[in-house]
């Protein structure tokens, strides 16, 4: 069937690379010479004891905040929906990359100011949020976090990957969803590619002391991203462009020279930091805290939070015990029955296909159970392969349209076996993707998972908790997901193999705790992280690397599922413990949804009365 070149360019081409000056982006003024100055000072005056709240002083640091951001992180803003901002790259320079430390960092102690004089409640219409305290503190809590990862992290020294996941948001954000006619998306597009090479130069120029896992994602990623490139804009129909023939060849160029760019980048790398010279040097126990505190509100050490992924293994493990004596074979021990059970593969060939399959009877069994409030007349949910820069890091994604688009569509990625992989790796990802295993997964990605929680978060009551995601309650309530429905009845024709996919996915998100921290607090070495997730996940070597080599290049990422599904599980036993025989799934799902992907330890007391 002849392929539509748009939608080679939505779906299998979420990343790229091009010439041309990258433009230096301005920040907004701010309110005064400091970005907290006015706001603070007229909070002050007007209550020198105890600051009484501005509304318009209040909209005015939320707005130019917003704004900074939008700014700095244009592809961020277009994966959310912002799309003034759609044609340009971030500024990744050291000396850009300073210069938006220092103003994050001052707008966010701003913000903390103003969160102590602003109410819990107010009115939409006053303040543009049903609740400005916790979005001055979200906002906040954001900027630094950013700040602290360019100022500290500096992932572009450490990751020669984390330009290409730049670069394929860059272009994902623009292509993935119809939020405007093809014609403007794809100028915006063109004008994006044309300054990837400048892009590239500068992000080669900063790479200090790579680790080994970015190194090998990049290799990895960028002759994907390369081909996607000149497949998908070689033969773009004129027609697609409102008939724009010189857009139809600036765009053929830009491509090729993107593509151009992206291999010489990726050679060079390679050529001056061969991976097998390399090391997998973690950021530190202080930096890995930091993040996880800024980002998510953690509060617990990074070796409590290990400890907490440790005690999940041991309860994961006794119960795939129970499933094990309970059906296994005379003498199949665990990683036996894991393997007997994922040999059953869609062929290559079939695998969205049976995606398809299984994410339909997820939906026709949420359409007939109490579980959760769904707005089924919004979901636009397509299957599709995952693009190239996330086929390293990534097994399966959502990529959903941004919260402020006007659409509200949905790509459920998979990462599918490619003829041009090593066999192992072909092998690694069809037992990932195993019949049984595919309800799994989509209950994780699509609804009542991720794509469901991306609805809720469209009608949520600021734009604040519309642009901020917090992983740790985005992937808890997808990990959630995954027990809740099994523990309301969810079920196939095979309960026992759904039964062992579920458990080996949970065990899959405990064991990354582990490597998560150990990675980083220097506990645990890259090769050690793989056998422990073979040993305790029971995965093959192969997709124990992937997950390895994520741990390695996301510091703080990968603890986020199971610490979220705990504490969302902790959460519903107090709000059940407190509302007793008045308790009820669907008004507490529809609760903890209502505020957006907010960190948890914010949800318990906005959301439930202080719990």
């Amino acid at each position: 069937m002849k392929r539509c070149p748009l939608a080679l360019a939505s779906a299998a081409l979420a990343v790229t690379l091009g010439c041309a000056a990258v433009p230096t982006p301005k920040l907004p003024p701010p309110t005064s010479a400091r970005p907290d100055e006015a706001p603070v000072a007229a909070v002050r005056e007007e209550r020198p004891g105890g600051a009484a709240f501005e509304p318009e002083l209040y909209r005015t640091a939320i707005a130019q905040s917003l704004e900074a951001y939008f700014v700095a992180r244009p592809t961020n803003a277009s994966r959310v929906g912002e799309h003034r901002f759609d044609s340009q790259w971030p500024d990744v320079t050291e000396a850009g990359a300073a210069r938006v430390v220092e103003d994050f960092r001052a707008r966010a102690q701003g913000l903390r100011v103003i969160s102590a004089a602003a109410p819990e409640m107010a009115n939409v219409t006053d303040a543009e949020t049903d609740r400005p305290r916790l979005d001055a503190l979200l906002l906040a809590d954001a900027l630094e976090a950013d700040a602290f990862e360019a100022k500290v992290i500096r992932p572009i020294e450490r990751d020669p990957s984390w330009i290409l996941n730049v670069v394929g948001l860059g272009v994902a954000s623009l292509m993935s969803h119809p939020y405007a006619p093809a014609h403007d998306r794809l100028n915006a597009l063109d004008e994006r590619l044309a300054q990837v090479p400048t892009l590239l130069k500068t992000a080669r120029e900063r790479i200090k002391t790579p680790v080994r896992a970015g190194v090998e994602n990049m290799l990895i990623g960028a002759g994907a991203l390369a081909r996607s490139l000149r497949d998908g804009y070689a033969s773009v129909d004129a027609k697609d462009l409102a008939g724009d023939v010189a857009l139809k060849a600036r765009l053929k160029k830009s491509a090729d020279l993107a593509a151009a760019a992206l291999e010489a980048y990726s050679a060079d790398v390679a050529r001056a930091f061969a991976p097998a010279s390399l090391q997998n040097a973690g950021v530190g126990v202080e930096a890995w805290s930091t993040l996880a505190r800024l980002r998510d509100g953690v509060g617990e050490s990074p070796a409590d939070v290990r400890k907490m992924g440790e005690a999940e293994i041991a309860r994961l493990t006794a119960e795939l015990d129970k499933v094990l004596a309970d059906s296994g074979k005379p003498g199949e021990t665990r990683a036996k029955l894991v393997v007997r059970m994922q040999e059953d593969t869609p062929k290559a060939d079939k695998v969205l296909e049976d995606y398809r399959t299984a994410n339909k009877g997820v939906e026709e069994w949420l359409r007939g159970h109490k579980f959760v409030t769904v707005p089924w007349d919004r979901a636009r949910l397509t299957i599709v392969q995952t693009p190239p820069h996330k086929r390293g890091t990534s097994f399966a994604s959502l990529n959903a349209a941004g919260p402020l688009d006007a659409v509200s569509d949905a790509q459920f990625e998979v990462n599918t076996p490619d003829p041009s992989m090593p066999a192992e790796r072909r092998a690694g990802l069809l037992h990932f993707h195993a019949h049984g295993a595919l309800e799994n997964v989509s209950i994780h990605e699509a609804i009542p998972g991720h794509y469901l929680q991306y609805l809720h978060i469209r009608d949520v009551g600021s734009k604040v908790r519309k642009v901020f995601w917090s992983s740790v309650t985005g992937e808890g309530w997808a990990h959630y997901c995954e027990q809740a429905v099994l523990d309301e009845g969810y079920t196939t024709p095979d309960p026992v193999r759904m039964r062992v996919f579920y458990l080996r996915s949970a065990l899959q998100r405990a064991a990354r705790v582990v490597i998560d921290v150990g990675l980083h607090d220097g506990s645990m070495t890259f090769e050690q992280a793989v056998k422990y997730l073979e040993d305790n996940a029971l995965q093959s070597t192969e997709a124990a690397k992937i997950e390895a080599r994520r741990g390695v290049t996301w510091p703080a990422n990968m603890f986020s599922y199971t610490y979220g599904k705990l504490a969302i599980l902790k959460l519903r036993e107090r709000v059940k413990a407190k509302e007793k025989e008045r308790f009820d799934l669907v008004r507490f799902h529809d609760r903890l949804l209502s505020l957006g992907s907010i960190p948890m330890k914010y949800i318990g007391p906005a959301a439930f009365a202080g719990e």
